[in-house]
């Protein structure tokens, strides 16, 4: 009786081929820039959302959630010069805890994307509402807006756009100086503490409910943050230049953001600020600007949408890098990380997330809704980071850090970065009112989850991937020169130092049906020596051989099983392999050889109902079965 051997676990580790990654060619201007391009445009929906509930107190809700921004800006500028790959909170989520948490957190920023691509053209049609009022007055007619607008934008991603950096970067300075011209104006012109004051009372008006509320839809400002991790992968020098990018961000945004909403407070009501002007909040500071509003009308009304679009735009190429990575790391099915022959872009990502985000706007064409379903994500993978920070110190502290949060004791022999610790806490905290109070959030974002792990248990499963586990990763230097050649189980013989000059033909076929794909290689060991005799070189070339067949079968989106196996006689092994496995169809080299031979007579011993492909050369080239 043959005894087999098993070499190769195939779902434990993948092999492939190494694919070309973008150049480090991004500097902290262009990282500042489209970070800013991300978190900044937030001001232009969120302070006019946070004002329906937390009321007049929304300054200070938008002041509070600064506290946990800056503690989560902290984890993400550790981990991201520490881990400077695309992916963000998934990536980090995947290093600290495995593939299932990794879904989870990417998964949730999935949502993050789509609802930033939604909730930012859904705001590009009220701040254009200053030359066509339709726009403004009319729902339908912005959802129609909307709609053509994330039509126009993944066509030109599928066309291959690129942004330009200086231009993002002059495009970020306007807007930083609008806002800060817009504040100091406010503050000279507008301010007044005590009808600030008088607008609010803590506890009544708004209610604490309220108010934490008003907390929980304030850090809608400050998401954008992810942007900035996603690109840590083309940046130059990526431990200074991601955290500096970062810190300016960071700061930045929170000196607006809290001017701003300290502005619009003075300018206007908390009732008008959050009816007349939800959609599109400094449009109203403008308005309500003596002896300038005349000239800052236009001009908030052309860089707002300018800038919302941008965000957009970022939002879509976010989503379909995002789904590039996953699909690449196999947390999400591989044909999210195809791209266009001649573009090379991801055109299935982009125009399914993309149509998706439309869907999204035209069945809830409501800003509070979308809010809710942005907070919702963000939450999830803020909360990883922070956590996936804390448990890396203690798994991996000898990873070099560029960058390393401060104030880190060591609390029962594990280190604590407590600033991690206060931004676990307060956007756990965050996350559990969006839970309570958000119920758009808690019913639409429970669903998003709960139908992506079922996904992924469903793909993983099938795939006989470990849930939680990490998937081991192998990548190759070159793929080989190509090879120009209904069914459940094909095996397909190889011999131990070269791959089956048909495979490629064979995953094709496979590809077509959805059959399961088996290389075996089997060693003979002769009879004048031990069936576990040391075989170590043989071993070795034939591990490689397999590996190959691996990476040839990922290229065409495949995950094939392999198997080294040893034996007295290669058809006997073979025939055993095939009643194991219920396989339909082998694969042979008909060399007219005596192994050739043994495996077709042995076959016919068996009586197995198997298809039998043979293949031999003839003249220069091969026919395929």
């Amino acid at each position: 009786m043959a005894v087999f051997h098993f070499y190769h676990e195939t779902r434990k580790s993948v092999v492939r081929f190494r694919e070309a990654v973008l150049g480090r060619v991004v500097g902290v201007g262009a990282l500042f820039s489209s970070g800013y391009g991300d978190v900044g445009s937030s001001i232009y929906f969120a302070l006019g959302v946070t004002t329906i509930y937390a009321g007049g107190a929304s300054f200070l809700a938008i002041f509070i959630a600064g506290f946990f921004f800056v503690a989560t800006v902290l984890s993400y500028a550790e981990l991201s010069s520490a881990i400077p790959e695309a992916g963000g909170s998934s990536l980090f989520a995947q290093r600290a805890f495995g593939d299932g948490w990794a879904f989870f957190a990417g998964w949730a920023l999935l949502l993050d994307y789509i609802i930033t691509l939604a909730i930012s053209a859904f705001s590009v049609g009220p701040y254009l509402g200053y030359f066509f009022p339709i726009l403004k007055n009319n729902t339908q007619a912005n959802v129609t807006f909307t709609g053509a607008l994330i039509l126009l934008l993944m066509v030109m991603n599928i066309f291959g756009l690129k942004e330009s950096s200086r231009f993002s970067l002059l495009l970020a300075g306007f807007d930083i100086f609008t806002q800060l011209s817009l504040m100091i104006l406010g503050l000279v012109f507008l301010f007044d503490l005590p009808r600030i004051l008088s607008q609010f009372s803590l506890g009544t008006n708004p209610t604490w409910p309220h108010f934490l509320y008003g907390i929980s839809v304030a850090m809608v400002a400050y998401i954008g943050i992810e942007a900035i991790s996603q690109m840590s992968s083309e940046a130059k020098d990526p431990g200074k230049s991601v955290p500096r990018a970062m810190f300016m961000t960071m700061g930045t945004t929170v000196l607006l953001y809290s001017g701003i909403s300290l502005v619009a407070v003075s300018a206007m009501s908390p009732k008008l600020l959050s009816t007349v002007w939800v959609n599109d909040p400094i449009a109203g500071i403008a308005h309500y600007l003596p002896h300038v509003n005349t000239y800052l009308g236009p001009w908030v009304a052309l860089l707002g949408a300018t800038i919302l679009t941008v965000a957009a735009n970022a939002g879509l190429i976010g989503v379909s890098r995002l789904a590039f990575s996953m699909s690449h790391n196999f947390l999400i099915h591989p044909i999210f990380r195809h791209t266009t022959k001649r573009f090379r872009t991801p055109v299935y990502s982009i125009v399914f997330f993309g149509s998706l985000s439309a869907a999204i706007v035209a069945f809830f064409p409501y800003l509070e809704v979308l809010a809710d379903l942005y907070n919702y994500g963000a939450m999830i993978s803020f909360t990883m980071t922070h956590l996936a920070l804390i448990r890396l110190r203690n798994t991996e502290p000898d990873l070099p850090r560029p960058y390393r949060v401060p104030l880190s004791p060591r609390i029962f022999g594990h280190e604590i970065p407590l600033p991690a610790l206060f931004g676990l806490l307060g956007t756990g905290g965050v996350f559990l009112m969006v839970l309570i109070f958000h119920k758009y959030g808690r019913v639409f974002g429970t669903l998003w989850m709960v139908a992506g792990i079922a996904y992924y248990y469903t793909f993983r499963k099938t795939a006989r991937m470990p849930l939680m586990d990490r998937l081991a990763v192998t990548e190759l230097p070159a793929p080989p020169a190509p090879v120009e050649t209904t069914h459940t189980t094909l095996v397909v013989a190889t011999s131990p130092t070269a791959p089956s000059p048909v495979l490629s033909d064979v995953l094709k076929i496979a590809e077509k049906d959805g059959a399961r794909v088996l290389v075996v290689t089997v060693l003979e060991v002769p009879l004048a020596l031990p069936l576990y005799a040391p075989l170590a070189a043989q071993e070795e070339v034939a591990r490689q051989t397999l590996s190959l067949c691996q990476a040839i079968g990922v290229e065409r989106d495949i995950l094939v099983d392999t198997q080294l196996l040893r034996g007295r006689s290669a058809g006997e092994v073979l025939v055993r392999v095939l009643h194991r496995e219920h396989a339909d169809t082998l694969v042979i080299n008909d060399t007219g050889s005596a192994v050739a031979h043994s495996i077709e007579a042995a076959l016919e011993r068996s009586k197995l109902p198997v298809t039998l492909w043979k293949f031999r050369k003839m003249g220069s080239g091969a026919v395929p079965p």
